[in-house]
């Protein structure tokens, strides 16, 4: 009976694994109506032995996406999303990745790091990671997204870094950005000395 039941929950995870489309992250928990995690996690085992998924982390899988030079490995920032989601968290690019997002940075990190309203924590992904680090609520008190990534991005590079390629490139961000009309409330969230940056780059759009 017991073995029945177990092939019953195999069939169900398989059948709903074949329903995700490529690159769709997934997490342990998610199959835990269909029975006990532990058999849960025995069916993703056996799925992964099949090349059906991809193991990222603990409790994180993914449906891989492959190409002729191999498997595709999906973005650190979907992750960070879908976590922050099954957490029911808020998070916000910080450091080096707010600088990445905005183009004032080329390189590309294999970590990736981020403010939240969760606990702090490294997640590692193969060789690449996510960071995690609590924040106060003040910093998620913004009504759109582009003054804060230009907020923590600034911070990073420090007022006395601050050249006119950084404030070009800023530029070149806020000509495309699509939350215009929440910059009068959030610019005033900002640091002074970053308001004195970006205000004139407002007002020259």
């Amino acid at each position: 009976m017991l073995m029945r039941k177990e092939n019953t929950i195999k069939q169900t995870i398989f059948k709903r694994l074949e329903e995700f489309s490529e690159h769709s992250i997934f997490f342990l928990n998610d199959f835990a109506e269909y029975g006990s995690v532990e058999t849960a996690r025995k069916v993703l085992l056996q799925a992964r032995m099949q090349g059906l998924v991809t193991h990222l982390s603990h409790g994180i899988y993914l449906k891989p996406m492959r190409s002729r030079f191999g498997e595709v490995p999906p973005p650190l920032e979907t992750i960070a999303k879908e976590i922050a989601e099954r957490d029911h968290v808020e998070i916000m690019p910080t450091g080096n990745t707010a600088a990445n997002i905005l183009g004032l940075s080329t390189q590309v990190p294999m970590t990736v790091s981020y403010l939240t309203t969760g606990s702090s924590r490294t997640i590692q992904i193969g060789n690449r990671a996510i960071k995690f680090k609590h924040a106060a609520p003040r910093n998620f008190a913004y009504k759109g997204k582009t003054i804060p990534l230009i907020v923590q991005a600034l911070k990073e590079f420090g007022e006395e870094n601050i050249t006119e390629q950084i404030k070009s490139a800023l530029s070149t961000y806020i000509a495309k950005a699509k939350d215009v009309d929440t910059f009068c409330d959030d610019i005033l969230l900002a640091p002074a000395w970053i308001q004195a940056i970006i205000k004139p780059i407002i007002k020259s759009k």
